[in-house]
Protein backbone atom coordinates (compact mmCIF):
# COMPACT_ATOMS: atom_id res chain seq x y z
CA UNK A 1 0.00 0.00 0.00
CA UNK A 2 2.82 2.41 0.91
CA UNK A 3 4.56 1.71 -2.39
CA UNK A 4 1.35 2.25 -4.40
CA UNK A 5 0.66 5.56 -2.65
CA UNK A 6 4.25 6.66 -3.17
CA UNK A 7 4.10 5.80 -6.88
CA UNK A 8 0.80 7.63 -7.25
CA UNK A 9 2.30 10.64 -5.49
CA UNK A 10 5.35 10.63 -7.76
CA UNK A 11 3.15 10.40 -10.85
CA UNK A 12 1.01 13.32 -9.63
CA UNK A 13 4.10 15.42 -8.90
CA UNK A 14 5.52 14.67 -12.36
CA UNK A 15 2.23 15.67 -14.00
CA UNK A 16 1.96 18.87 -11.96
CA UNK A 17 5.56 19.77 -12.67
CA UNK A 18 4.94 19.44 -16.40
CA UNK A 19 2.00 21.85 -16.15
CA UNK A 20 3.60 24.36 -13.80
CA UNK A 21 7.23 24.41 -14.89
CA UNK A 22 8.63 27.91 -15.29
CA UNK A 23 11.89 29.10 -16.84
CA UNK A 24 12.97 30.38 -13.41
CA UNK A 25 12.56 26.89 -11.94
CA UNK A 26 14.63 25.38 -14.71
CA UNK A 27 17.45 27.93 -14.74
CA UNK A 28 19.17 26.67 -11.57
CA UNK A 29 18.95 23.10 -12.78
CA UNK A 30 20.89 23.97 -15.92
CA UNK A 31 23.70 25.46 -13.87
CA UNK A 32 23.65 22.51 -11.48
CA UNK A 33 23.58 19.83 -14.16
CA UNK A 34 25.82 16.85 -13.58
CA UNK A 35 29.27 17.20 -15.17
CA UNK A 36 28.62 14.28 -17.52
CA UNK A 37 26.25 14.71 -20.40
CA UNK A 38 24.34 12.64 -22.88
CA UNK A 39 27.33 12.97 -25.20
CA UNK A 40 29.37 10.58 -23.06
CA UNK A 41 30.90 7.88 -25.24
CA UNK A 42 28.75 4.80 -25.57
CA UNK A 43 30.60 3.11 -28.40
CA UNK A 44 32.58 0.93 -25.98
CA UNK A 45 29.92 -0.72 -23.84
CA UNK A 46 32.24 -3.58 -22.88
CA UNK A 47 34.69 -1.29 -21.08
CA UNK A 48 34.22 -1.33 -17.31
CA UNK A 49 35.20 2.33 -16.90
CA UNK A 50 34.94 5.08 -19.48
CA UNK A 51 37.50 7.88 -19.63
CA UNK A 52 34.84 10.23 -18.21
CA UNK A 53 34.68 8.22 -14.97
CA UNK A 54 31.47 6.48 -15.99
CA UNK A 55 31.06 2.79 -15.18
CA UNK A 56 29.49 0.43 -17.73
CA UNK A 57 26.75 -1.80 -16.32
CA UNK A 58 24.03 -4.09 -17.61
CA UNK A 59 20.39 -4.31 -16.52
CA UNK A 60 18.98 -7.76 -17.29
CA UNK A 61 15.26 -8.57 -17.13
CA UNK A 62 14.43 -12.08 -18.31
CA UNK A 63 16.17 -12.53 -21.66
CA UNK A 64 16.43 -8.76 -22.31
CA UNK A 65 19.71 -6.98 -21.49
CA UNK A 66 20.19 -3.22 -21.45
CA UNK A 67 23.59 -1.55 -21.48
CA UNK A 68 24.04 1.56 -19.37
CA UNK A 69 26.63 3.88 -17.93
CA UNK A 70 26.60 5.01 -14.31
CA UNK A 71 28.26 8.35 -13.51
CA UNK A 72 30.68 9.18 -10.71
CA UNK A 73 28.29 11.00 -8.31
CA UNK A 74 28.22 10.01 -4.63
CA UNK A 75 24.81 8.36 -4.97
CA UNK A 76 26.10 6.39 -7.98
CA UNK A 77 29.18 5.24 -6.07
CA UNK A 78 26.90 4.05 -3.25
CA UNK A 79 24.78 2.14 -5.77
CA UNK A 80 27.78 0.62 -7.56
CA UNK A 81 29.01 -0.70 -4.20
CA UNK A 82 25.85 -2.85 -3.98
CA UNK A 83 26.44 -4.59 -7.34
CA UNK A 84 25.74 -7.18 -8.46
CA UNK A 85 22.14 -6.99 -7.25
CA UNK A 86 18.69 -8.12 -8.37
CA UNK A 87 15.86 -5.71 -7.60
CA UNK A 88 12.10 -5.75 -8.24
CA UNK A 89 11.02 -3.03 -10.70
CA UNK A 90 7.54 -1.73 -11.42
CA UNK A 91 6.35 0.08 -14.55
CA UNK A 92 4.90 3.50 -13.72
CA UNK A 93 2.68 5.61 -15.99
CA UNK A 94 4.05 3.99 -19.15
CA UNK A 95 7.21 6.10 -18.96
CA UNK A 96 9.49 4.56 -16.36
CA UNK A 97 10.46 1.62 -14.17
CA UNK A 98 10.92 2.27 -10.45
CA UNK A 99 12.55 0.23 -7.71
CA UNK A 100 12.57 1.11 -4.04
CA UNK A 101 15.87 0.54 -2.27
CA UNK A 102 16.15 -1.17 1.10
CA UNK A 103 18.07 1.81 2.52
CA UNK A 104 18.78 5.43 1.51
CA UNK A 105 21.94 6.29 -0.38
CA UNK A 106 24.13 9.35 0.10
CA UNK A 107 22.39 12.15 -1.76
CA UNK A 108 24.45 15.26 -2.40
CA UNK A 109 23.02 16.35 -5.77
CA UNK A 110 23.29 18.10 -8.00
CA UNK A 111 19.55 18.02 -8.61
CA UNK A 112 18.20 18.60 -12.08
CA UNK A 113 14.91 18.93 -13.92
CA UNK A 114 15.85 18.35 -17.56
CA UNK A 115 15.05 14.62 -17.55
CA UNK A 116 15.35 12.79 -20.85
CA UNK A 117 14.32 9.34 -21.98
CA UNK A 118 17.15 6.96 -21.10
CA UNK A 119 18.09 8.67 -17.84
CA UNK A 120 18.66 6.64 -14.69
CA UNK A 121 17.85 8.80 -11.66
CA UNK A 122 17.77 8.61 -7.88
CA UNK A 123 14.62 10.02 -6.27
CA UNK A 124 15.56 10.70 -2.66
CA UNK A 125 12.09 11.22 -1.10
CA UNK A 126 11.28 7.56 -1.92
CA UNK A 127 14.82 6.15 -1.81
CA UNK A 128 14.21 4.81 -5.28
CA UNK A 129 15.93 4.47 -8.60
CA UNK A 130 14.01 5.17 -11.79
CA UNK A 131 14.81 4.22 -15.37
CA UNK A 132 13.01 6.71 -17.60
CA UNK A 133 12.32 5.14 -21.00
CA UNK A 134 9.86 7.65 -22.51
CA UNK A 135 9.70 11.45 -22.63
CA UNK A 136 8.40 13.06 -19.43
CA UNK A 137 8.75 16.06 -17.16
CA UNK A 138 10.64 16.09 -13.89
CA UNK A 139 10.62 16.99 -10.23
CA UNK A 140 13.44 19.04 -8.63
CA UNK A 141 14.60 16.24 -6.33
CA UNK A 142 16.18 13.95 -8.92
CA UNK A 143 19.85 13.17 -9.19
CA UNK A 144 21.05 11.75 -12.48
CA UNK A 145 22.96 8.53 -11.95
CA UNK A 146 23.53 7.57 -15.57
CA UNK A 147 21.80 6.54 -18.73
CA UNK A 148 20.64 3.54 -20.67
CA UNK A 149 22.68 3.25 -23.87
CA UNK A 150 20.61 0.44 -25.43
CA UNK A 151 17.40 0.78 -27.45
CA UNK A 152 14.73 2.12 -25.09
CA UNK A 153 11.87 0.66 -27.15
CA UNK A 154 12.61 -2.77 -25.64
CA UNK A 155 11.29 -1.52 -22.26
CA UNK A 156 7.80 -1.55 -23.80
CA UNK A 157 8.03 -5.35 -24.11
CA UNK A 158 8.85 -5.97 -20.44
CA UNK A 159 6.12 -7.00 -17.99
CA UNK A 160 4.75 -4.33 -15.64
CA UNK A 161 6.54 -5.98 -12.72
CA UNK A 162 9.92 -7.55 -13.34
CA UNK A 163 13.13 -8.36 -11.54
CA UNK A 164 16.25 -6.78 -13.05
CA UNK A 165 19.80 -7.89 -12.34
CA UNK A 166 22.32 -5.04 -12.40
CA UNK A 167 26.00 -5.90 -12.86
CA UNK A 168 29.19 -4.15 -13.85
CA UNK A 169 30.36 -4.95 -17.35
CA UNK A 170 33.78 -6.27 -17.77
Amino acid sequence: MKKTLALASLTAVLALTACSSTPEAQAPADSAAPPQSSTAPSSTPSASTETTGDTAVTFTAGDQTFNATINDSQVSRDFLATLPVTLPWERNAGIEYITELPAPMTETGPFYTDVEAGDIVYYNPMDSITIIYAPTSSVPTLTKMGEITSDLAAFEDLPDNTDMRIERQG
